[in-house]
């Protein structure tokens, strides 16, 4: 394994760790519709393990309101099965 590897598994974990911290991710975590259809969309959870897609989440009032959309009107591929949530 290179240290590239390292260095953006380092970076992913304090990115979600500061966006787990901020007031607008714990305000939709509060929201049990929202929270539901988060674990729904397989999509939006792997974009959710990228760094770049975390600092965009974290920088941009555009990429939030964009992630709120996809999460909640996700295209039908992105949605997982009924048989995955077993």
């Amino acid at each position: 394994m290179n240290l590239d590897y390292f260095s953006d598994m380092f970076s992913q974990r304090d990115l979600s760790a500061q966006l787990h911290d901020t007031p607008w991710w714990q305000t939709l975590m509060a929201n049990e519709q929202f929270s539901a259809a988060l674990q729904q969309n397989y999509h939006m959870r792997l974009m959710l393990s990228r760094s770049s897609y975390l600092k965009k989440l974290l920088r941009s009032e555009a990429d939030r309101q964009a992630f709120i959309h996809d999460v909640l009107n996700p295209a039908p591929e992105h949605r997982t099965a009924p048989e995955d949530d077993e």
